[in-house]
């Protein structure tokens, strides 16, 4: 099939500077003009010029209509089609490739043309089969997004797949709400299953992956198939950070930079790459959205953002019509297998034993392409993507039917818990750091001091420990700093934790869904209050003790000058005010700690009830762990069995076709005796001047 030379396309969108950015004092560096982007970097002015320009206005369900939409008729005549989103994090990546329910993004709008496309064609007598896969890549580690299992996966290559990831959960899509739900469960996941957030946002690789295949209704014979990649790629922070970043960014050096022209491409540097591979330089239409920030202190970022994607608009693809050729590659890989069966009963190699295994997985996979074999795969992955979701703790916030709106608040609550959890633990650290160094900075000026008033100190060791004394106040400075910043970050999530309670209307009602995460959220907000109430309550006893301190001291100082004398009468009365006051003070103790037991006695119910909830889950959890032990041992024993099978069988095969073969040639070795015994009857017929007798 003839292929066709095409440009990756490449598109710019800037987002909008933010209220915060503003309020910091953030101006506007990003200018966009037509195709042209222009940064303002420290008063120097570079200007790049792309196959379009977006500014912070145009919205991401325009921006389809304007680049992709015109390319779903390819993926219908059979060409693969990839969507990168390109740019630093927080640049709108995610935001422009989902959107919201305002502004979809471009992969729900594209979603949406695509069935109309299918549903328009299936009335003219074409079928349609439409699968999808959806996988992170964090630090070289792959996660299922849409079933996240514990099982291996590897990038392989196949002679009918190309490239692709051994393992890999694929799911019948159905309808255009099919791939809607499934795609916004398996961003769920992403969001959800983050341990660090702010790693997360920075690092993670997520490629959504469609395949499109078709058949004629009438005739059943196969047509053309396509593949639809929509990458939401890491953030450029990772450039030189992090090995999949950084060999992304060596193979579009090397396919785009005029002066890496003709160097090896390092597609297998990275899990990535192996995987973009068709999208940068390969077999598909590429289509590459380079986010970014208008904001001047991100300039750095951007710049590295536009020179980079001034490189992949130089990388041009070989894009040809893919012809659907799974029964003839299934036929040629039977009749190598039976090739390589008849060299092995020649000569029985090591090398062509791993061969042939390696031989019958490709056709093993290659029949799993087949329609009806994706179906049975597509509703076991349904079964067991519930399990593995489960044991994630996270299948009611990814499955959950509530309505999107709370859902949404669910995830944001939860991502704002994590990131605080994060800072709370970095603060501790931090705040630990600091006392010890405080505490070793009071020990040296002490020792100092002493040695100091012995007047047995050389200048050399005052110096020194001098030196050493200031040297520990800058680091005291800096941690100190430090430890402010990571305060004003934890005052800011709790600030957005308060917003979105407010918004919420009711902490209850949102995270009715997860009874664990409510009970850790409410047990916060009661710490939180009693952190506040005890702050106010100190603050309130030190200005007391202040304006008790200084009316003692005035009071001190006016009978020492003899401004003022008490008389009997007046000396008597504040003492009948002070037996008052302490017997006060009395009940009120009293009542605190008659308060406190019964808050403790309460608590410990509390504690008891949750314990009692928390036993019966575990002990719940263990018994389903133990029925699935049993079902994955049962399963182990019948894979051995079916080995052990499976290999006595192709040694019983290889046995045969040896039998066969020599069988064969016996036969062959007697059909030539008799060939040559009645030739040999033809020449004495012949010489006796006999006719020969035909036959």
């Amino acid at each position: 099939m003839p292929s066709e030379k095409l440009p990756i396309k490449v598109f710019v969108k800037c987002r909008p500077l933010l209220s915060r950015e503003e309020q910091k004092g953030s101006r506007r560096a990003v200018k966009i003009s037509g195709n042209k982007t222009t940064l303002d970097v420290g008063g120097k002015e570079t200007s790049f010029v792309f196959d379009g320009s977006f500014g912070p206005d145009v919205k991401p369900n325009q921006i389809f209509r304007d680049t992709v939409e015109p390319l779903v008729e390819k993926v219908m005549e059979g060409y693969n089609l990839s969507i990168m989103a390109f740019g630093a994090t927080g640049s709108g990546k995610s935001y422009l490739m989902t959107g919201n329910d305002d502004n979809p993004g471009i992969v729900p709008c594209f979603n949406k043309t695509l069935f109309r496309w299918i549903d328009d064609l299936q009335s003219k007598q074409k079928d349609f089969f439409v699968t999808a896969t959806f996988l992170e890549i964090l630090d070289e580690q792959m996660v299922d997004l849409l079933n996240p299992h514990s099982n291996e996966m590897k990038v392989r290559q196949h002679p009918q797949l190309g490239i692709f990831v051994d393992g890999l959960s694929e799911l019948v899509i159905r309808s255009s709400d099919d791939l809607a739900k499934y795609y916004e469960q398996g961003n769920r996941a992403r969001k959800m299953g983050a341990s660090d957030v702010q790693a997360h946002r920075e690092r993670s690789f997520a490629l959504f992956t469609l395949s499109v295949q078709q058949k004629d209704v009438n005739t059943g014979k196969m047509g053309v198939n396509s593949t639809v990649v929509m990458a939401d790629l890491a953030g450029i922070e990772g450039v030189t950070n992090y090995k999949s970043f950084k060999a992304l960014i060596d193979v579009i050096g090397v396919l785009g930079d005029p002066k890496k022209k003709g160097s090896h491409v390092p597609y297998r540097e990275s899990k990535v790459t192996r995987l973009l591979q068709e999208s940068l330089g390969g077999n598909a239409i590429s289509v590459m959205f380079s986010t970014i920030s208008p904001a001047d202190n991100h300039c750095q970022e951007t710049l590295i953002t536009m020179q980079q994607s001034q490189f992949v608009k130089n990388i041009h693809n070989e894009a040809r019509v893919n012809v659907d050729e799974t029964v003839h590659i299934i036929d040629e890989l039977r009749e190598e297998i039976v090739r390589l069966r008849t060299k092995l009963s020649q000569n029985n190699n090591k090398e062509d034993v791993l061969k042939m295994e390696d031989l019958i997985r490709d056709l093993q996979i290659a029949k799993r392409q087949r329609w009806e074999e994706k179906e049975k795969l597509s509703l076991q992955y349904d079964d067991e993507r519930k399990t593995n979701f489960a044991n994630r703790g996270i299948l009611e916030w990814v499955m959950d039917t509530a309505k999107k709106g709370n859902k949404e608040v669910q995830e944001r609550m939860l991502l704002l818990q994590k990131e605080k959890d994060q800072l709370t633990q970095q603060y501790k650290e931090k705040r630990q750091n600091v006392d010890e160094m405080k505490e070793d900075l009071q020990k040296r000026i002490t020792d100092y001091s002493k040695l100091s008033e012995s007047g047995k100190a050389t200048d050399g060791e005052t110096k020194e420990k001098v030196k050493a004394i200031h040297e520990l106040k800058e680091r005291l400075k800096r941690e100190s700093e430090a430890v402010k910043e990571i305060k004003q970050k934890l005052r800011d999530v709790q600030e957005k934790q308060k917003l979105e309670r407010e918004d919420a209307g009711s902490q209850n009602q949102v995270l009715r869904g997860n009874a664990e995460l409510r009970q850790k959220v409410e047990a916060e907000e009661h710490s939180r209050l009693e952190q506040e109430h005890k702050t106010l309550l100190d603050e309130e006893l030190d200005r007391v003790k202040m304006e008790k301190d200084h009316d003692k001291t005035e009071k001190q100082l006016q009978v020492a000058e003899g401004k003022k004398q008490y008389d009997n009468e007046e000396a008597l009365s504040l003492e009948m005010d002070l037996i008052d006051m302490k017997a006060d003070k009395q009940v009120v103790t009293l009542q605190i700690q008659s308060l406190m037991q019964e808050k403790e006695l309460l608590q410990k119910h509390l504690d008891g009830a949750y314990k009692r909830h928390q036993e019966e889950s575990e002990i719940q959890q263990l018994q389903n762990l133990q029925t699935f032990r049993h079902y994955r041992e049962v399963f182990e024993e019948q894979k051995v069995a079916l080995e052990q099978r499976y290999r006595g069988l192709l040694e019983l095969s290889i046995q045969d076709a040896v039998f066969l073969s020599t069988r064969n040639n016996e036969l062959m070795q007697e059909i030539q005796a008799l060939k040559q015994t009645n030739a040999e009857l033809r020449d004495k017929l012949t010489v006796a001047g006999e006719r020969p007798v035909s036959g």
